[in-house]
């Protein structure tokens, strides 16, 4: 994140700020509904609970990564992710409905309506995004390279975070997807696993993924590089992982391939990330060059050595409203997604094929790119 705005975002003071705006959120979510309760049902105890419960879930919201170092429960983590994105939602909601009730003097028993027929949306909102995070779309690009003759095909896969959310169903729409495209490769641009990297403790989860990844048929295979929530290059078990599933990684590497330069650029997060520099000494320059790297911050690093084309996803593009706007801000509306041009040098910044944390998809969707080289 390379803005001012990202920077900022980056800052204790704005995670301490971020804190305090959620816990107070929670107390005010509380009092509405806590006060709604009374009035409907004229008695002081389900008000209370309510009320209580909402802080709860405001608190635990908050602490959910916390909570999760400690108990490695997928339904416990599902359950969280889902009234989390709940508690967001009718949060977000009820302040706007506070100020408007205030700014209207609206009367006590139609403020009391609005609070729970917004909870309602928020239940409905939430329900809808967790069903369409499941649902994978195609988005389609063609990017000239001077390959008019033997044009060349790519499907390109990022951010699918296999773990809690993301398991061997939805890696099985994935493979079904990716062979109707009949592709000549297949690229996936970092954060194959999940943050918590707990999967990588589950043989038989592993074992199921990677007969799933089998599956996939490309002329040249399928390649990945590591973005910044992969383990270390060093980790056994995703080694093993990968080599089950037919997945070769590029660790800061060149390859040349169907008369193209593939680079694979390692995210410098948990792993040791080679420099530009030094990886333009391997490329054939007489070879259109295509670079996979995680982090669309890469993009500029990679222009000034000719690259004709970077391959990234990291943002999500949000995943969901209204974080997709602070991501934009965050990173720059060009690096954030979609095709963008940087003199010679294309780039094509992907919302990714699968979710993490939080298990919904709001005005974002996950997505295969069908990459057209021509």
């Amino acid at each position: 994140m390379n803005t001012p705005f990202g920077k900022f975002l980056e800052k204790n003071f704005f995670k301490k700020f971020f804190s305090i705006f959620i816990l107070f959120s929670a107390a005010i979510g509380a009092v509405m509904n806590t006060h709604a309760i009374k009035i409907l049902f004229q008695k002081d105890w389900p008000a209370y609970l309510i009320g209580i419960l909402y802080l709860a879930m405001g608190i635990s919201a908050l602490i959910q990564n916390e909570i999760m170092k400690k108990w490695h429960s997928k339904k416990l983590e599902t359950i969280m992710g889902i009234y989390s994105c709940f508690f967001i939602y009718d949060c977000m909601l009820l302040l706007f409905w506070l100020i408007f009730s205030c700014l209207l003097s609206i009367s006590g028993s139609i403020q009391t309506i609005g609070i729970f027929c917004i909870d309602l949306i928020a239940v409905i909102i939430v329900m809808a995004g967790y069903f369409h995070a499941k649902q994978i779309k195609y988005t389609s690009y063609s990017v000239p390279l001077g390959l008019e003759e033997n044009p060349y095909r790519i499907a390109m896969l990022s951010d699918i975070h296999l773990g809690v959310y993301v398991d061997e169903k939805h890696i099985q729409k994935i493979t079904d997807k990716v062979n109707r495209l009949n592709p000549d490769l297949v690229v996936i641009c970092g954060d194959l696993i999940d943050v918590n990297n707990h999967i990588l403790e589950d043989d038989e989860e592993l074992a199921k993924i990677s007969s799933v990844f089998q599956k996939i048929k490309s002329k040249d295979g399928v390649f990945a590089v590591l973005g910044n929530h992969d383990p270390n290059i060093e980790n056994k078990r995703f080694h093993d992982f990968l080599q089950a599933s037919h997945i070769q990684l590029l660790h800061n590497q060149v390859l040349q391939i169907s008369g193209l330069n593939l680079v694979g650029r390692t995210d410098a997060s948990n792993n040791e990330r080679c420099s530009m520099e030094i990886l333009a000494e391997q490329i054939n320059p007489a070879l259109p060059t295509i670079v996979l790297d995680h982090n669309p911050a890469g993009i500029r690093e990679a222009a000034p050595f000719q690259a004709d084309l970077v391959l990234s996803g990291h943002t999500h593009k949000g995943q969901f409203i209204p974080v997709t706007y602070f991501t934009k801000l965050a990173n720059g509306k060009h690096y954030f997604y979609g095709h963008e041009q940087f003199g010679k040098t294309h780039a094509i910044i992907s919302s990714g094929a699968g979710f993490f944390q939080l298990p919904v998809r709001i005005g974002t969707s996950n997505e295969i790119v069908d990459l057209h080289l021509i």
